[in-house]
């Protein structure tokens, strides 16, 4: 479904006009036929100790790339000068020189900036191996390292300067100010990161004026030429910083050289190469791009993994470096391997793309014997050997539509096998006494070693009483595993080239204010898992969507559905499946496309999310705030606690479970929002820990059309004027207290002999209540604009619930004069004012003494329908919503 753009974006326009009159510019800089082209940062299979703890706990290589398949790469990618810039060592250089190749023997050391404990890259050019030993020594200490580099008249570039290696946050501008007077060649042009982000650097070197280099050097005590030969000339350079291979040479720099042909005759490209870069006679050159190169080669890493991965050792993963947390994600992904090498159809479709995107069709044989619903998955990956071979220059638009497609075709096959599974198994009676308790209880891992292994331990013992109280999982999965791993596989390289590449988001948005130029838009997404279904979330969030266009508030709310239409702030995506879990009929589960909400995210250009949900909503909210790295919020709407008691029976054991899995969910958000006292109290105590300054207090309002009417009892109730009127409206569920109604309504009647019980709403528990409660009146579900002529001609609301969180009936009930009696607890005691609009009682014995003390006072009534009506004022909507910017800091 074609998604609308809400607004048409601006800032990535920006970015565009940015790069390309930059580009412009070098083009024209120095003489085409006097330049030569090189990529001053590509790398092989000697890159093989990464930067990344994980990938150094796992005993992984960066790539497994042949130095010969590189400049394979990089000549057809029109390169006339070449060198590799593997991480800390030359060998690849030394190696191909020894093969009779012209190299520039280059590397990209890690250095460590000591007063700032940050670690960044340096490429650094033209040195020999005795140097290499020595620069390896010095780059602990990046200063040490700039002086023998200068000293011996090694050229460097600081590589990536707004992607760094830091435990402890970000780095102020006292750093990069340092940094300016440390280096003289900075790379601009980096071929993974983003437009943004090399622009911001280009736009900071531009301000790097004589003056305020004299300025910076007399705010940090350091000369100017104290590691620059030339301390006013800001180089730039380009490079595509490679790691499989398929984008190098396309970034990269062109090196001016006067008089290029004739020196040609006399001296070796590589020579000329590096007296360019140390004159700073560098233009650098490439395109437009966000994180669609670092995705297909995230994606081919996977897969080289996959294909090429030993087990780490699990002594290894124990005793090496890092954290409890960063060692057991390594022990995760190392068995996640180790079990994707165990299906043979998905290590099949690895070794498939792999070759692909090396620009190797596969044979006659594969083509012949692939099954025909594979087949259109197939002809993409067709599609992707035939560009990478022949058309290497538009690679990144063909990878990133052909990687869209399969995963597509992948969700596709999946939730159709997957919606019949469901079905088949709903059949045969599989989920008609599921047990949730139980289903829960298998989650639990046991602690001690022996229970893995020991055959006689319940771990290993089934439990055939229960065999059809749970499906069997290992059916259920048969048919679903190659479509989910290969689907699963495309969108963790999309997360991980997201993460990669905006993990410094925090850096650029500072950086950005700082230099006061290309700064993001303030934009926000709002996940939901429902808006058009029959409850209270969806009617808040109508409401505000409607203030929202109202305002033209940079928000969008984002919605699954295939009903709905998208409109101006409102985006629909179409589910994969829709279906409904046992425990829980009433709101069905909707499944969103991940990749296409990632896709979507960046195209409406959002800096921060919120979300309603605990669904697969909430989960994507989770996925886009650590992909981005932007906050996120979480409005909660529901008492999960009381409904995880209340509605899915869950046992205490289990319930303790669920309190510390909600507590997990929620401590991914950086804030939380809460409509009631209790339950900042509770997210802020001891047993959940959150901080009190990420815990924000809010509130709905009501529509302007509950104000009071005119009371039409008999054309709304069929009764007579002077009858009282006890209502109830809401949905009719157990958790709602409904069932109480009937024992509440004897009593009272036995005082109040006329008294109507008026019923409006519709639910599970409709039928039963109906049976239970004969006298009263049933209006069915009433339309949102009908019920303020409802609590107008009622007299009394009754809430019977102990499960509401703030409880908008109360709210529009006031607000038309209508008191309300309820249960102490939570959302209602916030609002109702005890014996002034309303009632607060504990059970239903003060429940049904209360409404006959209303009812029996004309007085009373009387002044708490005005004190109602006065009490409602105090939620009014642009206060309420004026704060709720604030707290988002979109205001």
């Amino acid at each position: 479904m074609k998604q609308i753009l809400v607004e048409k974006p601006s800032f990535q326009k920006e970015l565009i006009n940015e790069l390309e009159n930059f580009q412009t510019k070098q083009y024209s800089k120095y003489p085409l036929d006097d330049t030569l082209r090189i990529d001053l940062h590509c790398h092989d299979y000697n890159s093989d100790v990464p930067d990344e703890l994980l990938g150094r706990i796992l005993n992984l290589p960066e790539t497994w790339l042949k130095s010969e398949t590189l400049i394979k790469t990089l000549k057809q990618n029109h390169c006339t000068a070449y060198t590799i810039t593997n991480h800390n060592n030359a060998r690849s250089c030394f190696e191909m020189q020894d093969k009779g190749f012209d190299i520039l023997t280059a590397a990209e050391f890690s250095c460590t900036v000591p007063d700032f404990k940050i670690g960044i890259h340096v490429l650094t050019y033209g040195f020999n191996s005795q140097q290499e030993k020595m620069l390896n020594k010095l780059r602990n200490n990046v200063y040490a390292f700039q002086d023998y580099a200068l000293e011996n008249d090694i050229p460097t570039i600081w590589a990536h300067p707004l992607y760094h290696y830091n435990s402890s946050g970000i780095p102020n501008l006292d750093f990069f100010n340092k940094m300016a007077l440390v280096f003289e060649r900075f790379e601009v042009l980096n071929g993974q990161r983003d437009t943004w982000q090399n622009m911001l650097v280009k736009v900071w070197l531009e301000s790097l004026t004589p003056e305020r280099i004299d300025q910076l050097s007399v705010e940090t005590g350091i000369a100017a030429n104290r590691y620059c030969k030339d301390p006013y000339k800001k180089s730039m350079s380009g490079g595509s910083d490679s790691h499989m291979g398929f984008f190098s040479g396309l970034t990269g720099t062109l090196l001016y050289v006067p008089q290029l042909n004739e020196k040609l005759r006399d001296f070796k490209p590589s020579e000329l190469a590096l007296q360019a870069i140390k004159d700073g006679n560098m233009a650098p050159y490439g395109s437009h791009h966000n994180s669609e190169k670092l995705t297909v080669a995230f994606l081919d890493y996977v897969f080289q993994i996959a294909l090429n991965r030993n087990d780490p050792g699990l002594l290894r993963i124990l005793l090496h470096k890092g954290t409890s947390q960063d060692k057991l994600i390594a022990l995760l992904v190392s068995n996640g391997f180790a079990e994707l090498r165990r299906h043979k159809v998905t290590m099949n479709f690895i070794e498939l793309f792999h070759n692909c995107f090396q620009g190797k069709a596969p044979s006659i044989t594969k083509k012949i014997l692939v099954p025909k619903v594979y087949k259109p998955i197939f002809k993409e990956a067709l599609s992707i050997a035939e560009t990478t071979k022949n058309d290497p220059e538009n690679i990144v638009e063909i990878y990133k539509k052909s990687v869209f497609s399969i995963s597509d075709k992948l969700n596709t096959i999946l939730f159709k096998r997957l919606i019949k599974k469901i079905d088949k198994f709903q059949l045969q009676g599989n989920f008609k006494d599921f047990d949730l308790n139980n289903l829960m209880d298998k989650f639990e891992l046991p602690s001690e070693f022996r229970a893995y292994i020991d055959k006689e331990s319940k771990y290993f013992k089934k439990d055939k009483s229960n065999r059809m109280s749970n499906p069997n999982l290992s059916d259920f999965m048969d048919g679903l595993s190659f479509p989910f791993l290969a689907s699963a596989l495309i969108l963790a390289a999309n997360y991980t080239s997201s993460k990669v590449l905006y993990n410094v988001r925090p850096l650029l948005h500072t950086f950005s204010e700082k230099i006061g130029k290309l700064e993001h838009p303030k934009r926000m997404l709002w996940l939901t898992d429902t808006f058009d279904d029959n409850n209270g979330v969806s009617m808040v969030l109508q409401s505000m969507l409607h203030e929202i266009k109202q305002r033209d508030l940079p928000i969008d709310i984002l919605v699954c559905s295939d009903k709905l239409i998208s409109e101006e702030h409102f985006i629909v995506i179409k589910p994969l499946a829709e279906f409904t879990l046992p425990m829980y009929k009433e709101q069905p589960i909707r499944v969103p496309n991940y990749l296409e909400i990632h896709k979507l995210f960046h195209e409406n250009e959002y800096d921060r999310i919120i979300c309603s949900t605990e669904g697969l909503m909430g989960l994507a909210a989770i996925y886009l705030k650590n992909a981005y790295s932007v906050k996120a919020s979480f409005y909660i709407h529901t008492d999960w606690i009381t409904f995880a008691k209340k509605v899915l029976n869950i046992d205490r054991n289990n319930l303790n479970r669920f309190t510390r899995l909600l507590r997990m969910y929620y401590n991914a958000f950086d804030n939380l929002f809460v409509l009631n006292t209790d339950q900042q109290k509770w997210l802020t105590s001891p047993k959940m820990g959150f901080d009190a300054s990420s815990v924000f207090m809010t509130a709905h309002w009501v529509e302007d059309i509950f104000i009071p009417k005119k009371a039409a009892k008999k054309k709304l109730f069929n009764i007579e004027h002077q009858e009282p009127v006890l209502l109830f409206a809401g949905r009719l569920s157990k958790e709602k207290g409904v069932m109480e109604l009937p024992e509440i309504y004897q009593k009272i009647k036995t005082e109040i002999h006329d008294l109507k019980i008026v019923i409006a709403g519709n639910g599970p528990a409709e039928n039963e209540l109906r049976k239970a409660l004969p006298e009263a009146i049933f209006l069915g579900w009433m339309e949102h604009d009908k019920l303020p002529n409802i609590y107008s001609s009622a007299d009394l609301l009754i809430l019977p619930s102990k499960f509401d969180t703030f409880s908008c009936v109360v709210l529009e009930s006031l607000s038309c004069g209508l008191p309300v009696i309820a249960y102490n607890i939570k959302g209602p005691k916030d609002i109702i004012e005890d014996n002034k609009n309303g009632f607060l009682v504990s059970n239903t014995e003060e429940m049904a003494k209360n409404i006959i003390y209303y009812f029996n006072d004309i007085s009373i009534q009387k002044s708490f329908k005005k004190a109602a009506i006065e009490r409602s004022k105090n939620y009014n909507k642009s206060t309420i919503l004026d704060q709720f910017l604030k707290d988002v800091e979109l205001q």
